[in-house]
């Protein structure tokens, strides 16, 4: 199977409930940022500089559980900046783990066995590792040489383990490919559980133009904390600055970021040799990535709560933070975002609202419910 049987036991019976309490917009997937701080500077990360001023405070343990008791998304997925920097890791895990959550810890791989002997084994708990290429690309993009390497021997190590481990790969302007292909038998070779891919989203603190909502985010709101969290002020802040070897940087001239027509030619390129590999990318979600369908996008499920609060109005696009999930919830103009709506929106393909989006498109259609149960067989 893609994921736990667990999982998907208990995904499916939230869902149920949530229909039959008649929540409109029931949360799946919490995305806990329990720190800005990270021991990288990759090329396409938004977070280490959108929040660079922020980069020195951390959520309390409380703060951390608390928002998944508010939120009750059966999935956790740790996230940041580097979440195994985050002091009290281990106490969150087994909190998380003692509300009967699911969790992703989503890290750069590099300070795994620091944390190998001090987490738990089960089902679930998953290391989820981000690497975008063979070493050459890889290390490119993370601007540190080794990295590859470091991340690679990491893997082994949660395998031997006995962890259960699945990665994310980012797909931008200059990716190859069939490099992909390569690193995806790489991993499969390696035992990985699962891998997903997922095009780049373009960051607007990445962009030299101004961001299009700057003059709306002037007024700056309180978060727990006394955090001040005007998006503009965000994204003046300065990126961190790291030594970087000058062989191992991507190119400031090569764009980054695609459009929604070069993101479906690039996944059309290699749709064939794709069915080779354990994706967790689903079916309906692999189709939109190509241009064949149309998905809904449902950012709605996947809340972003990080030491500003409850992130408004996605995990990727900044206009406010609010104190508690129901004023998130309630006051995000909804209906106003997605494509074609709102121009921030525009060539977002991303995961954390696509594929949350197809898990509600394949509940209206039998066919695409059929599909999704197939994949998750591994047929």
């Amino acid at each position: 199977m893609r994921f736990p049987w667990s999982l998907v036991k208990t995904m499916s019976i939230h869902l149920f409930r949530s229909r039959m309490r008649g929540r409109r917009r029931p949360p799946l997937v919490l995305m806990l940022e329990p720190l800005f701080a990270c021991n990288l500077a990759c090329e396409g990360c938004g977070r280490i500089r959108e929040y660079a001023a922020m980069a020195h405070q951390q959520m309390s343990l409380e703060e951390c559980l608390h928002a998944a008791r508010e939120c009750d998304a059966p999935v956790v997925s740790v996230c940041g900046g580097e979440p195994l920097l985050y002091r009290d890791l281990d106490r969150l895990v087994s909190g998380l783990l003692s509300q009967k959550r699911f969790i992703y810890l989503c890290t750069n791989g590099l300070l795994i066995p620091r944390w190998l002997d001090r987490l738990p084994r089960t089902e679930r708990l998953t290391w989820n590792i981000h690497l975008d290429g063979m070493e050459a690309t890889h290390d490119a993009i993370t601007g540190r040489p080794g990295t590859f390497r470091e991340v690679t021997r990491a893997i082994r190590l949660a395998k031997e383990a006995g962890m259960r481990v699945t990665t994310n790969t980012t797909i931008y302007a200059c990716t190859d490919m069939h490099e992909v292909i390569v690193l995806l038998e790489y991993l499969t070779e390696l035992g990985v559980d699962g891998m997903l891919l997922s095009p780049a989203y373009p960051y607007e603190c990445l962009q030299s133009a101004p961001a299009p909502h700057a003059s709306v985010a002037e007024r700056p709101r309180l978060a727990p904390g006394g955090c001040a969290t005007a998006p503009s002020e965000f994204a003046k802040a300065p990126a961190p600055t790291e030594q970087k070897n000058a062989e191992t940087t991507i190119s400031q001239e090569r764009p980054l970021f695609l459009t929604r027509a070069e993101v479906a030619r690039k996944f059309l390129s290699v749709k064939t040799e794709l069915r080779r590999f354990r994706l967790i990318n689903s079916p309906l979600y692999l189709d939109f990535l190509m241009g064949l369908r149309d998905l809904p996008c449902a950012a709605w499920a996947s809340p972003t709560r990080n030491v500003c609060g409850w992130k408004s109005p996605c995990y990727l696009v900044t206009n406010d933070h609010f104190c508690t999930f129901r004023e998130w919830q309630e006051k995000t103009p909804w209906q106003s975002l997605g494509p074609g709506r709102d121009p921030r929106c525009e060539n977002c393909l991303v995961h954390y609202g696509f594929e949350t989006g197809a898990v509600f498109a394949a509940q209206k259609s039998l066919r695409d419910s059929l599909s999704l149960a197939l994949w998750q067989l591994g047929r």
